[in-house]
Parts: C-alpha cells; structure tokens; sequence
C-alpha cells in the first residue's frame, strides 16, 4: 500500500512508538497506589455490573469524534497541522499508561486484560493514524498550491477529505460500540 510505504506514515508510527514508551515511563515514575486504586475501582465495576454502558457510549463517541474533529480541522488549517503529531502522541501515552497499570495491578490476568483492551485501542489508534495522514496530506497539497499560486479544484478536493472524516467518524463510532459492549463483556468473563 501507498500509505503504509510514505514518509508521513513512518513518521506517525515512530511518533506512537515514542508516546507508548513515554505512557510506559510515566506509569514507573507515578504512585503506583493511586492508579491501583483506580484500574481495581474500573474493574470492579465491570465485573459487578455497576459500569453504566450508556454513559461510557457517551464518553467514548464524545471523545474519538472529539480528537477526530480536531485532527481534520487542523489538516484545513494547515498552519496547525502539527499539533496533530501530538495527538498521536498523546494516544500512544494513554495506551502505554494503561497496558502497564493493568498488568501491574493483576499480574498475568493483567495480561489477558491488556489484549482485550488492546485491540480496540488498536484500531481506535490505526483510524486516528490514517485520519492524522490524510490531513497532513491535505494541508501539504493546500499549503502547496497557496504558495505555488496554482488553482486546484477545491471543491472536489474538499469533498473528498469531508467523505474520508465521516467515514473515519463512522468507523470510530462502531470502535466505541465494540469497546463498551464486547470489550466490557469480555473482561467480566476473564475477571
């Protein structure tokens, strides 16, 4: 694929890579009880039934089409485009973070958690990744043909990068649904 062999792509990748080392980093530095508390309290709630699935639906959809309107608006305003990179960044310390205080707090069922968890994270983070390489390729033609003072059929252009963002936001959307409702249910037979 196209995509996978660019620049741009190994560049996201790296900058994961870098976030997930720095989530891993900052869990040994953290206090260990505190975040204990938490993945236990998290945990629990699942295994107990008490974990309100409307409300974490909510959250969830809230924030991947949050961070996901983000990365497309910074990719038209292409001044902006790198603080996309730190989205990426960002993504790849939370899921450093969270692999690590999972197997810390339960060991080798910590594990078996992590790989529930991780495969959701997994695709959340892939859709971000290529909605994070589509708008740096779209502020990279946009900033191109400003300076280069070529016309470029904007509209089809732009129709195109809107039906890539709905797409992505669709496929975010059923992460969200695949995270609260198999993920959760997944965890409350291994725990």
């Amino acid at each position: 694929m196209k995509i996978i062999r660019s620049r741009i792509f190994k560049l996201l990748i790296l900058i994961l890579v870098v976030g997930f080392l720095l989530g891993i980093i900052s869990f040994i530095l953290s206090d260990k009880k505190e975040i204990n508390s938490d993945v236990i309290n998290y945990i629990s709630l699942i295994k107990n039934g008490g974990f309100n699935k409307i409300l974490g639906i909510y959250n969830s959809i809230t924030s991947n089409i949050k961070y996901s309107f983000y990365i497309w608006i910074f990719g038209i305003l292409f001044i902006f485009v790198f603080i996309n990179l730190f989205i990426i960044v960002y993504k790849g310390i939370s899921l450093g973070f969270m692999i690590s205080s999972i197997i810390y707090t339960y060991k080798l069922k910590g594990i078996i958690l992590s790989l529930i968890l991780l495969i959701n994270n997994i695709l959340n983070i892939t859709i971000f990744i290529l909605l994070t390489y589509y708008s740096i390729n779209f502020a990279i033609k946009s900033y191109n043909s400003f300076r280069n003072n070529r016309l470029v059929n904007y509209k089809d252009f732009f129709k195109n990068y809107i039906l890539l963002y709905l797409i992505f936001v669709f496929m975010l959307i059923l992460c969200s649904l695949f995270e609260i409702y198999i993920s959760s249910n997944l965890i409350k037979f291994v725990v």
